[in-house]
């Protein structure tokens, strides 16, 4: 009883403190409108309406942008979050005030407003963060890991989290003796599962459920197209569909128009900073002004991808090379192209033309995909759609994040696409362009001697198609150059597949 009053204690804090953004940001907006928009003279009611419309574009906004999840998402992405939701939600009051109006209304308040809300919210997000971490002790946790996890790849996944979650267990699992995995887990209150047998893994759940701990599963591709299934009764039983179609004709039609529309807005807006980028890359060494490569798209088919050019000229002399942090390769005028995604610009024509979407799967280079088809067969599933601007990979991940996480979030949009779901992530997308961490190239210290094309990908996984290193989450490679199988199955010395979780 003690223990669930002092939680509810912490979180009616954090509450108070939510409302204390809301509450400011509200009051800067009816000052503003009283103060210095004297056409929009409201009755009493007028001004509720507005107020009540306005509190419900920003909470909109903030539960898209998450720019209120204090504890939750670090405060280096809530800052940024909570900047773009006011943004959007003065725009539209605004553009709604003016309508009423019936006149343009001066921009200068609105920007003092503007002004006002971020340094008030980004001081209330930051009291916010430090009661939170104050109030709320780090959770230990354990992680049960499997044959074919990678256990260093989770690990440094939660150091991202270290105020929250500390791992102070790392339990191997054995289906075996599960009942002794199950008293090592009684210290902690939160469990981190991934890479073990579907069986143990369901005992797991229900061991957690019945006790109230915690639990993170990392999912396989498999996980991610179940999580997407549609709910149906067959009888009067409960029975999950997984349709795993490409889109329909109305929905291909829905997003070909939207391509269309948005990306003659984006080059008419965005057409002086291409043309500044341009100058700026053709003043620096005199160069082509863009770089264009081959790429995939929907069914394998191929494309030309142009982008402005951000190395310098002939950057890859002996055939393909990663990207890696302060790579010597990429120009002065280069680091801030990428750092803006402003080379990127120029995609806005791969969209007009039919061979890219603005939201979908990142278009990777040629020789990445069959690498990766090679050693993950199921990277193939990524092409029912055409490659994309923009998606979940793209927003959520980063450059160097590994190319099985980023497979999960290509499926987890191709099982869940809808219309709104792509204006969903255009808004998104505006965030992680304040963020560094989503243009980072490979580190040195994670990539391992080894590139893609000598047998080893950039997140230190080895090849199996060519008989080349074991991935280090568990896939070894047979003798005769098959993949091993997802689930931990290895390869015995006469070739033969080893059984899920045994020996040969």
């Amino acid at each position: 009883m003690k223990r669930w009053t002092i939680r509810k204690f912490k979180h009616g804090v954090i509450f108070l403190v939510k409302a204390a953004i809301t509450a400011a940001l509200l009051a800067a907006f009816l000052y503003t409108t009283v103060r210095y928009y004297p056409q929009t003279d409201f009755h009493f009611w007028g001004f509720v309406v507005f107020a009540v419309l306005y509190l419900a574009v920003f909470l909109l906004l903030a539960s898209l942008y998450r720019c209120l999840s204090i504890g939750i998402i670090r405060l280096r992405e809530l800052v940024p979050s909570l900047l773009i939701a006011v943004f959007l939600a003065n725009c539209i009051i605004y553009l709604v005030l003016s309508l009423t109006a019936k006149a343009l209304l001066p921009l200068l308040p609105l920007l003092l407003m503007q002004l006002a809300q971020w340094c008030a919210g980004s001081l209330l997000l930051l009291l916010g963060n430090r009661l939170y971490y104050r109030l709320r002790a780090v959770r230990d946790a354990a992680l049960v890991i499997g044959g074919e996890s990678d256990e260093a790849q989770v690990l440094r996944q939660f150091e991202a989290v270290r105020e929250r979650y500390r791992i102070s267990a790392v339990l191997h699992a054995d289906e075996e003796d599960a009942e002794a995995l199950f008293e090592q887990l009684a210290p902690y209150s939160t469990v981190i599962v991934g890479g073990i047998s579907a069986r143990l893994r369901l005992r797991l759940m229900d061991h957690c459920f019945e006790r109230n701990k915690r639990l993170f599963v990392i999912p396989t591709v498999q996980d991610i197209l179940f999580h997407s299934a549609q709910e149906t009764f067959v009888g009067d039983s409960l029975v999950y569909l997984c349709r795993n179609r490409a889109m329909n004709i109305e929905e291909l039609a829905v997003k070909r128009l939207m391509d269309i529309v948005l990306s003659l807005a984006g080059i008419l807006v965005t057409s002086p900073l291409m043309l500044a980028a341009a100058i700026a890359i053709k003043a620096h060494d005199g160069g082509p002004v863009l770089f264009r490569q081959q790429r995939y798209t929907r069914n394998c088919e191929r494309f030309t991808l142009v982008k402005f050019r951000s190395m310098v000229v002939d950057a890859e002399p002996d055939g393909a090379q990663l990207t890696v942090e302060h790579d010597p390769r990429v120009t002065p005028v280069g680091r801030i192209l990428r750092r803006t995604r402003i080379d990127e610009l120029p995609q806005f024509f791969n969209i007009l033309r039919g061979e890219m979407s603005l939201v979908g799967p990142r278009a990777e280079r040629i020789e990445n995909v069959d690498y990766y088809c090679r050693c993950m067969p199921e990277f193939r599933y990524r092409m029912k759609v055409k490659a994309g601007l923009t998606g979940y990979a793209q927003i959520f991940g980063r450059y160097n994040t590994s190319y099985e996480e980023k497979l999960k979030m290509d499926l987890l949009y191709i099982e869940n696409y809808s219309p709104f779901l792509d204006l969903q992530l255009l808004l998104l997308t505006a965030r992680a362009l304040l963020l560094p961490s989503s243009t980072q190239g490979f580190d040195r210290r994670r990539l391992g001697a080894d590139a893609p094309e000598a047998g080893r990908d950039a997140a230190g996984y080895g090849c199996c198609a060519d008989g080349a290193d074991a991935h280090e989450g568990g896939r070894g490679c047979c003798a005769d150059g098959a993949d091993a199988r997802e689930g931990g199955r290895g390869c015995c010395a006469d070739g033969a597949d080893a059984r899920e979780g045994g020996p040969c």
